[in-house]
């Protein structure tokens, strides 16, 4: 037993060099494809397209929104999928088409076309999020999974920095019009460019880790098997679609998601509507919540694997999420000290993914996990539809965004309650 702990964390390094930047990466590109649209309602792509000015807002909302209703289609079946053969055929075809797609945005004329497109790259998109979710649970152990996500998902704050500057940078250079289609142009193509560098960088499973010892290979297999006998739902993946903790992680992910789209698709408008600046200040003005989340992900994922209740945590970080939120919309007549609460409200926004996802990994058997994680990714995402529509339309209807940022606030607290309620979690 001591010696597989020794071999098990003398590979640990290696495997995270290995897989860790790669994955980064690529969810950096993903990010970046998915909330591109959100610089670009800023700037007015909407009204260029045709939309009215007094309903721009709702059907900007709705654009978002088609997105999350394509992601949620194939979740369970492609996450089998790649159970069965792998992420990198499956990845590759995936970047390869959201690559394409998102080139094509930027050639957009109207909106039924950027309807359309919108639902294609929700397809295109889908295998990603839960297929790494799965990918970690066979190359991480338990011990060492908090981190391995918790780096993976720092790319969300990551993104959106790199993205507030690429998105203020285009916007200060070629102005709104045509900057936010230049916007798509270059992100799509770096998507394409993730193809090559994905498929000569990932292994599959562990197994076919060249770089990795035998014995090492030995020491992760058996660890992991020994956590399989653990874990405390082993029914069958259809099975473990309808357990009542798998179905309660639908529902504070939905409601965790719902917060999360709704502030990062409306993150620029926001920050333009509060404050009264331009699409290229508010640009570089949306970094500031994501490095301020980017930071605080590393040490709350420490603290996770420290005192491993991902549970408590999870339901702490919506909380300072629903704070954050509420505060700034009460305090909106003082701009700066608004902005401060909106972004504090960052942190438990971003940092809720990584430690929740900690706990269907930890508490399923390797296909249920893989079925679950698809349904739970699949569905929870729909969040991604209400929290767009529900802003956007509040916005169009109230002329202010501060209704949808109490909206937003009340969903991440139920789902704070939500998790309390889960039994099998650390």
């Amino acid at each position: 037993m001591e010696n597989q702990a020794a071999l098990l964390k003398s590979s640990r390094a290696s495997r995270y060099i290995r897989i860790a930047p790669i994955l980064f990466f690529l969810y950096v590109v993903n990010f970046l494809d998915r909330v591109n649209l959100s610089y670009g309602i800023d700037a007015g792509m909407f009204k260029d397209i045709g939309a009215p000015a007094s309903s721009a807002s709702l059907i900007a909302g709705i654009a978002s929104a088609l997105f999350f209703v394509a992601y949620a289609i194939p979740q369970v079946f492609t996450t089998l999928q790649i159970n069965s053969v792998g992420i990198r055929k499956i990845f590759a075809g995936a970047f390869t088409a959201w690559g394409i797609i998102t080139i094509i945005t930027g050639f957009v004329q109207n909106v039924p076309e950027m309807y359309a497109l919108r639902f294609i790259l929700g397809l295109a998109e889908a295998p990603f999020y839960s297929g790494v979710m799965f990918f970690m649970g066979i190359w991480f152990a338990k011990s060492e999974r908090g981190l391995a996500n918790g780096y993976f998902n720092a790319a969300i704050p990551v993104a959106g920095i790199f993205g507030g500057l690429i998105a203020g940078g285009i916007f200060t250079a070629y102005g709104n019009d045509p900057g936010w289609r230049y916007l798509f142009i270059f992100e799509g193509i770096l998507a394409l460019v993730s193809v090559a560098i994905l498929w000569f960088t990932i292994n599959d499973f562990p197994e076919d880790a060249k770089w990795l010892k035998d014995d090492q290979k030995k020491a992760l297999e058996s660890e992991l098997a020994s956590e399989e006998a653990d874990k405390p739902i082993k029914s069958s993946w259809k099975e473990a679609l309808v357990e009542r903790d798998v179905l309660l992680l639908v529902l504070v992910y939905f409601l965790g998601v719902t917060g999360l789209y709704g502030y990062t698709i409306w993150l620029p408008s926001i920050i333009s509507s509060f404050a009264h600046v331009s699409a290229a200040t508010s640009s570089f003005l949306s970094d500031i919540p994501y490095v301020v989340a980017a930071i605080s992900l590393i040490f709350i994922l420490r603290y996770s694997d420290k005192i491993g209740n991902r549970k408590r945590l999870t339901a702490v970080v919506f909380f300072v999420a629903a704070g954050g939120l509420a505060l700034s919309a009460f305090l909106i007549s003082n701009v700066v000290v608004s902005f401060i609460f909106f972004t504090i409200s960052a942190i438990g926004i971003f940092s809720f993914l990584p430690v929740f996802w900690n706990i269907p990994q930890e508490s399923l058997k390797r296909e249920s996990s893989a079925a679950s994680i698809g349904l739970i990714n699949g569905i929870g995402n729909l969040g991604g539809v209400v929290g767009p529509i529900l802003v956007g339309g509040l916005e169009s209807y109230t002329h202010s965004f501060v209704s949808g940022v109490y909206a937003m606030a009340l969903f991440v607290l139920v789902a704070g309650i939500a998790v309390l309620i889960v039994k099998n979690s650390r």
